[in-house]
């Protein structure tokens, strides 16, 4: 595995304990200290907004940006984003579903395009339209369809660019993870929100560090800050985005180029500068022979030396540190977990059912040498190879 931190980071992190005045996002400045404001500056400049904010999650930059367009809706007198109908992928991660309904319980799953697997350009003029730049790849403007507010998730797309545009820069909010399996991280978790806007900016600084006390403010905040160690530590994961960013791109590239027949690689629109979290792949059950399940069982049992490298998942029961997962991807339709099914669309989402059952999900690209990845592709060719003999 190629180490991800170095001195710069922990040099970073020792400053802040050593001489800042404060660790927390608070200190006596209600909009942060002076890591987090610049982390937030430098962030918007790479995105090629005019703002950011940073806060503790990805989720929680998702609540706020939510909760944000609620309250401007209130304040310009819009009634379509004071009651609105949010509308949101069937097949991405469950926080944007789950984070829609603690905030108003109401949501409209769509389906995907088959090619890129993001969301399909709404039929109907909506409210709030949440569409998630899935696995690195990106959605093009003329997808997002008609909305009042258009809240970008680019928490799994960081870096992925449409033409000479950040996703990111589209939509009135966006939203970034810092998780550790993310391209950069702030210490394991973290986020930031973007817009053009000042005014959603403000709002939003007010709901991440309780406004109704410091501001007097007739809406509700919490404690989302981000810390000043955190936020150090992210201003330099930002500074090398780009061999990062390259990294992914290379690595990817090297797999891609070796993929046997039988595991179709992600399609990738020349407009778009896809940035490959996760490499988002299709498996065909009459090419190789045998369902994926028992391909996938199969192929671990294969890469158990790599694997036994290091702990396994308490979630799962598998391997899910960044750099060494290989697996079936999201396992249902967000619409199939119990708490979002009556929400289920009148005839479903066929194209997420049936990317469901075909995907195959690879990130053992990340963070890895190039000798890494070529033994990983050479023990999925040879795990296909004994099937077909």
């Amino acid at each position: 595995m190629i180490n991800r931190f170095n001195n710069k980071e922990i040099e970073a992190v020792r400053n802040v304990i050593e001489n800042g005045k404060y660790l927390s996002g608070f200190t006596t400045k209600f909009r942060g200290g002076d890591e987090v404001q610049k982390f937030e500056k430098e962030f918007a400049k790479f995105i090629g907004v005019k703002h950011a904010l940073c806060v503790n999650s990805g989720t929680s930059a998702l609540f706020i940006a939510l909760k944000t367009a609620i309250e401007y809706g209130k304040k310009t007198k819009n009634s379509k984003l004071i009651k609105p109908d949010i509308h949101l992928p069937a097949y991405t991660f469950t926080a944007d579903a789950s984070t829609a309904i603690q905030i108003y319980n109401k949501i409209v799953f769509e389906d995907i395009d088959k090619k890129s697997y993001c969301m399909l350009k709404p039929k109907v003029h909506t409210a709030i339209s949440i569409p998630t730049h899935l696995l690195g790849n990106a959605i093009q403007p003329q997808n997002f369809g008609k909305t009042e507010f258009l809240l970008e998730d680019c928490c799994q797309s960081l870096g992925t660019q449409i033409g000479q545009r950040m996703v990111g820069s589209f939509g009135e909010m966006s939203i970034f993870s810092f998780q550790e399996t993310k391209h950069i991280t702030t210490l394991g978790e973290g986020g930031m929100i973007c817009s053009n806007n000042e005014e959603l900016i403000e709002i939003s600084a007010a709901i991440r560090n309780h406004g109704e006390y410091y501001q007097q403010k007739n809406y509700f905040g919490c404690n989302f800050r981000m810390t000043e160690a955190q936020a150090a530590f992210g201003r330099v994961q930002l500074k090398k985005i780009k061999p990062i960013l390259k990294m992914f791109r290379d690595n990817a590239k090297q797999i891609i180029k070796k993929l046997p027949n039988g595991i179709t690689p992600p399609y990738i629109n020349h407009k778009i500068k896809h940035s490959f979290l996760v490499i988002g792949c299709l498996y065909d059950k009459k090419i190789i022979g045998v369902d994926r399940e028992v391909f996938l069982e199969k192929l671990t049992k294969n890469r158990k030396h790599i694997l036994e490298m290091d702990e396994k998942s308490d979630i799962k029961g598998i391997n899910m540190k960044s750099g060494k997962l290989i697996s079936s991807g999201y396992s249902t339709p967000l619409y199939d977990i119990p708490l979002f099914k009556k929400f289920t669309p009148k005839n479903g989402c066929k194209n997420v059912e049936d990317i469901i059952k075909k995907s195959l999900w690879m990130d053992i690209h990340k963070f890895r040498t190039k000798e890494e990845i070529s033994e990983e592709i050479d023990i999925l060719n040879d795990t296909i190879r004994k099937f077909q003999q």
